[in-house]
Order: structure tokens, then C-alpha cells, then sequence
């Protein structure tokens, strides 16, 4: 989809890490949507953690109970079984997902460090979707370890899902008229559908600023009948731009990595401060 010279981003193939966590599975029915919607194939990837199966070696290594807090010599054996089921459920739930959209799929079980081989996986993608967070307590507030490297580092643009958002939400947008983000709005309005409301942040010091962005909008989304509404924000600091976003409600924030206004390093913060799913148009991709 193409509005003069802006393009949508091409999603051909998304991949889609698992760890059954509830944010894993709202990531994989996130990307199944898209998939469907863009025509693209489904990439299942489930590792089993290496280090925690050298770590289930070690002789001094206790398993402590969750519930009973009791603790006991952390079996081997035991975790190698714990990992098959936990691929084979992965599996099955990504099988499931995929036939029910009516979308390709490829399912692969790895073993390696997590975040490595989720990242090596994903260059043979255009989309990583993973959840925010992973299946540990610790990390269930802010980024979870993998999703943070993937934000900064990974090749493909990245959706972030959270599993308490509902798709027909609203979609934000940061729009400052730099190349990234009129891809971020293409891509927001390709992705869009009826039920979505489209909240377009227009990053403008000055009142003439935003009558500009204001037009280079209207000339992005076209006759494309979009519910939209527009909302001028003088600042480029991450704690004021997710304090508006959290004002408007929780819905997909759509942004780029590579906006003018905004440097990445905000963009990095934007995102672990919004407890949103995310989708990042990585400038690079």
C-alpha cells in the first residue's frame, strides 16, 4: 500500500516467539491477525533454555516450590521432560492459532540461549512479535529480558503484545513528519479496521508545525475511511509522551525507531514505560 512516496513496511513472513505466557499467546493471535490481513506466513519459535538446563547440572541447585516454598535437588531429567511438554503445548497452540486464521506456518524447537536464538531466528523475518514480558514474576512488570534486546537489536520491526488489551482498541501513532513515522501512520492505517479508532500524536512545538503535519495526515490516510483523531503534543520526553498515551486509553502504539524529534533512546523508553503492545517500525528493516 503506497501514499506518494510512503510505503507501508512488507510483511511476508512473521515470527512468533513462544513460552506459553499469557503475553506469548496474545503476541501469536496479534501476529496470526496480521498474517491473515497482510497475506504473510507464520514463524513458531520455541526455545528450550540451555542455560537453565546447565544450570539444573550443577550440583548445589535447588528447585523451590512455587506455593509450598518446599525446595528439592533440581532434577535433570525431570527439566528435559518439562521442556518436551512445554514445546509440544507451544506447538499446539500455535497449530491451532495458525488453522483457525487460515495462515502458513513453519513451527521450530530450539535449544541455545533464549534471546540468541530468537533474534538468529527472526533475521529470516519481517515481523518479531513476542509478548512484553515473560512467564517469570520478576519480569512481569516492564520489558522481560528478550523483548528489550529485541527492541534495541533485532533486525525485523518487533510487535510487543500484552494479553489484557483487546484488538478492537484504539491505535496510537507519534507522527513528527520525518520518513519513519509517515511509515508508522501507513502502516497503523493498513493494519487498521473499522472497529479501530486512530489516535495520530502530532510531535509540533509551534502552531504552524502542526498545521503541517496536520495536512501530510490527511494526504497519508487518503480517502481511506478511518476514524481518526488528532492530538498535538509540544514534547519529545518519553515520561510525557507515555503519560499522554496512558491518557488516551490502551490501545497499539505504533512508532518508529528512526523518528527526527524523538532520538531512539526515547523511543527505547517510551516503550518500556507504556504497558501497551507495541508495534516498532525499525528504520533498517
Amino acid at each position: 500500500m503506497m501514499t506518494g512516496k510512503t510505503k507501508t513496511i512488507r510483511i511476508h513472513r512473521i515470527s512468533v516467539a513462544l513460552d506459553c505466557s499469557p503475553h506469548s499467546r496474545a503476541s501469536l493471535v496479534a501476529a496470526a491477525e496480521i498474517a491473515e490481513l497482510l497475506h504473510a506466513e507464520l514463524l513458531g519459535i520455541f526455545v528450550e533454555d540451555i542455560n537453565l538446563i546447565r544450570m539444573a547440572e550443577l550440583p548445589f541447585c535447588q528447585e523451590i516450590h512455587l506455593h509450598t516454598a518446599r525446595s528439592e535437588p533440581l532434577d535433570t531429567l525431570k527439566l528435559e521432560r518439562l521442556l518436551r511438554l512445554q514445546a509440544k503445548e507451544a506447538y499446539n497452540i500455535f497449530r491451532e492459532t495458525a488453522l483457525r486464521f487460515g495462515v502458513p506456518y513453519t513451527f521450530r524447537t530450539l535449544r541455545g540461549p533464549v534471546t540468541s536464538e530468537v533474534l538468529t531466528a527472526a533475521l529470516e523475518s519481517d515481523l518479531l512479535a513476542l509478548g512484553r514480558s515473560g512467564r517469570t514474576p520478576v519480569c512481569r512488570k516492564g520489558l522481560g529480558s528478550t523483548a528489550k534486546k529485541a527492541v534495541e537489536e533485532a533486525r525485523p520491526h518487533i510487535l510487543l503484545a500484552h494479553s489484557d488489551v483487546k484488538p478492537d482498541g484504539p491505535i496510537l501513532v507519534l507522527y513528527d513528519g520525518s520518513r519513519g513515522s509517515k511509515r508508522a501512520l501507513e502502516t497503523a492505517c493498513s493494519i487498521a479496521s473499522a472497529k479501530n479508532t486512530l489516535h495520530i500524536f502530532l510531535i509540533a512545538n509551534t502552531e504552524s508545525a502542526a498545521s503541517r503535519l496536520r495536512e501530510e495526515t490527511a494526504s497519508i490516510i487518503g480517502d481511506r475511511k478511518k476514524k481518526t483523531e488528532l492530538h498535538v503534543l509540544p514534547w519529545t520526553d518519553s515520561a510525557m509522551l507515555a503519560q499522554c498515551i496512558h491518557m488516551t486509553g490502551p490501545g497499539l502504539v505504533v512508532l518508529s525507531d528512526s523518528s527526527e524529534a524523538i532520538s531512539p533512546e526515547s523511543v527505547y523508553r517510551l516503550i518500556d514505560a507504556t504497558n501497551y503492545p507495541v508495534l516498532l517500525v525499525k528504520g533498517t528493516a
